[in-house]
């Protein structure tokens, strides 16, 4: 997506005064705070002194000593504070230089970024930020140095600013963040990977991360320690040697000191520069607030925001259009299968199905209320089904059989316009004609083109089984059940036993029939193969002869339909945009990570660029994390040629294993929660389910249940 990510690094201005100069500077602070009405005449003294002490230590972190003052910004101060900074920054840079490019680094890129900026606070600014806290809880003003510190309450006195182009991009930086800091992810709703949204009235926007350590988990030669920051100034002011740099400055600091981490967007760093400029934190906010001004840069940051929203609209309609749902498709070339049989009952077919195309249009528009659209389909399935009657041909009577489990099936996927009742009753209808439809074909094998048209029933009997139910995992997991399952676990089993036999007895003809339409034959191929891994990985504790056999069934199958070949397909599927769904894509780039034909890395850049186009369910984006964890977790890989070695000649870096464990650890569990919210409770206990069985860590949804539970006992 970018070629570079562009580094900048922002130190104080070199104004720098003798220590005594500030006095004037606090003084203003205070009464700016009216600090006087909060301590008393009496207290104010001693607070001023301890607010200069701790100036005193902030003047030794950065380095600011008599040659530096006298030098009147000549001379850069080179404490460890700006020694720190440099180095961040540095390393930013040469993970940018690095060739073969650097994975983490790689994966920022392709999240968005296009530049880093790193500061530490002016002098001005820690002054009015220690006063402020000093009045909320004086006593951290008696520990100077701890208040500048890992844990201290000046958490920002670093800032990182990592800039993306487009408001969509920030939750992809965020997410590839965790590589690089460490913090408390919490994973709650509200959160984006650990990041909270920040809206100021005055008219700042941005996601921000606090009380986060430099830690890059991937990075060998960046160990992490467990110093204590309980030191005194000596001990910290004499950890470096005046020849350290880059990789070593940061091993000895990064657990010493917290960075407040932002996310903006090129539109919101603009404003934020702009308003720096602009004397806004004296005009703007504080004591000296005015409101005519705070109002005029809110106007400006609505104003840029509206802008920055029609840009991004604008990128996302530019390529919409490549990927606009189509209406109702078939899974088999039906009109040469009607006319192959010397039927003449195309028209009526395609007719029907126009009809549907058209009622679902006006219900869309809301040009033809619930009711009415029901009725009519219910009429358009009775003309249908007498017509099915009045043909001779079996292969004729399924295919019309098929149109009108279709149109329940269509109903059963209208969840936007019926309500979970309605919705279950045509799950339950369209079930009923799919089981009769696949029971015909079993008993009747002269059937012509008999085996693929089982093999679509039974796709659409597995897709509704599967988002109306639990699926394989249903008779392992003791999930709750508000609504029996649409299809229990042994119904699924057996469909799915049907069909894979079936795909295996398919003969060379009927496979080149399938593939006529190659992206429709993609997805049921893809559906199947999805099915298999689930069956896989949750009964992986049976020991019978039956799961054996099944074992074999499902060798044969991948054998013959997942290979390499399947990449290729997709590929010219995506290139000559006959598939439109942005969840197919995503879910497929997800089977090519689960079988070792793609690295995670390489699915994901796919899956961020595809992203702009449309939103991505939380649901897909989890199952990709799934497999990309079996990949460099369990599976132990890093690259595609890996997965054909021996388990023990693949990657043996223990801290790389870990990193990875992490990362995709929690980015399952932040999803997790937003399939919670977003999405139906047999979407999320599936999800849990598959998170749970991989990780071997159970999912707690509220991090405070214990807490209160122990306070109200």
């Amino acid at each position: 997506m970018y070629s570079y990510i562009g580094t900048h690094h922002y130190i104080p201005k070199p104004d720098y005064q003798p220590l005594e100069t500030l006095i004037p500077l606090i003084d203003q602070a205070l009464e700016a705070k009216k600090a006087v009405l909060l301590l008393g005449e009496e207290n104010l003294s001693s607070f001023r002194e301890g607010v200069l002490g701790c100036m005193e230590v902030y003047y030794r972190l950065v380095g600011i000593d008599e040659e530096v003052i006298k030098a009147q910004g000549r001379i850069e101060p080179k404490g460890v504070l700006p020694r720190f900074t440099e180095s961040l920054i540095g390393y930013f840079e040469s993970l940018q230089r690095e060739v073969p490019q650097n994975k983490e680094s790689e994966v920022l890129e392709y999240s968005g970024v296009t530049s880093v900026k790193v500061r530490y606070k002016y002098t001005s600014s820690v002054i009015k930020k220690i006063v402020k806290l000093g009045l909320r809880d004086p006593k951290v003003l008696e520990k100077p140095l701890q208040m500048f510190l890992k844990g201290g309450v000046l958490h920002d006195i670093i800032g990182m600013q990592f800039i993306c182009s487009y408001p969509y991009e920030k939750e992809w930086v965020a997410r590839t963040l965790y590589n690089f800091f460490e913090y408390d992810n919490r994973t709650d709703d509200h959160l984006l990977y650990g990041f909270y949204r920040v809206e100021k009235k005055s008219g700042y926007r941005g996601l921000h991360c606090d009380h986060t350590l430099f830690n890059p988990r991937f990075d060998a030669s960046i160990k992490c320690n467990t110093h204590s920051t309980s030191v005194n100034a000596e001990e910290l002011f004499s950890m470096l040697k005046p020849e350290d740099e880059g990789v070593v400055v940061l091993r000895k600091l990064k657990d010493y000191f917290n960075i407040e981490v932002q996310l903006h967007t090129t539109f919101e760093s603009l404003w934020s520069s702009m308003e720096h400029t602009n004397n806004y934190n004296i005009q703007a906010k504080g004591a000296g607030r005015n409101s005519k001004i705070t109002v005029q840069w809110k106007l400006l940051s609505d104003t840029m925001k509206n802008l920055e929203e029609q840009f991004e609209r604008l990128q996302i309609d530019t390529e919409q259009a490549r990927f606009e749902i189509a209406h109702h498709g078939v899974y088999i070339p039906v009109k040469g299968l009607l006319h192959k049989l010397g039927s003449t009952a195309y028209p009526v077919y395609e007719k029907s199905v126009q009809k549907v195309d058209e009622l679902e249009d006006l219900l869309v528009s809301h040009e033809i209320s619930r009711h009415d659209y029901v009725a009519a389909l219910q009429k358009e399935v009775s003309y249908i089904n007498r017509f099915a009657q009045e043909q001779e041909h079996f292969t004729v009577r399924i295919i019309f059989k098929m149109q009108s489990a279709f149109i329940y099936y269509g109903l059963a996927n209208q969840s936007d316009y019926f309500n979970a009742e309605d919705i279950h009753e045509f799950v339950k209808i369209s079930l009923r004609y799919y089981r009769e439809i696949s029971t015909t074909l079993l008993s009747h094998t002269y059937i012509y083109k008999g085996a693929l048209l089982n093999i679509v029933t039974l796709f659409r009997y597995l897709y509704l089984g599967q988002k109306y139910g639990y699926g394989f995992m249903s008779s392992h997991k003791n999930i709750p059940h508000k609504r029996q399952p649409s299809v229990s676990y042994e119904e699924s089993f057996d469909a799915f036993k049907t069909a894979i036999s079936l795909f295996n007895t398919l003969e060379e003809e009927d496979i080149k029939y399938l593939k006529k339409d190659s992206a429709t034959s993609l997805k049921i191929i893809h559906h199947y193969d999805v099915l298999a891994r689930e069956w896989e990985l949750f009964n992986q504790e049976e020991e019978s002869q039956e799961y054996e056999k099944m074992l074999q069934q499902i060798g044969l199958f991948r054998k013959r339909f997942i290979n390499a070949s399947l990449q290729t397909q997709f590929n010219t599927l995506l290139e000559s945009d006959k598939i439109k769904n942005i969840g197919f894509v995503v879910k497929f780039y997800t089977t090519l990570v689960w079988h070792g034909f793609l690295r995670p890395r390489d699915a994901l850049k796919e899956i961020i660029r595809y992203s702009a186009y449309d939103k991505i369910k939380a649901s897909d984006l989890f199952y990709y994390e799934v497999s990309a964890y079996r990949f460099l977790v369990l599976q132990r890989c890093e690259t595609v040629e890996d997965c054909d070695k021996e388990i023990a000649q693949r990657c043996q870096d223990d801290i790389r294993i870990l990193h990875f464990q992490n990362y995709h650890r929690k980015n399952m569990i932040h999803l997790l929660f937003r399939i919670k919210r977003s999405e139906s409770s047999y979407k999320f206990y599936k999800a849990k389910s598959y998170f749970e069985k991989l990780t071997q860590t159970e999912f707690k949804i509220d991090h405070f249940s214990d807490t209160l539970i122990k306070e109200f006992e």
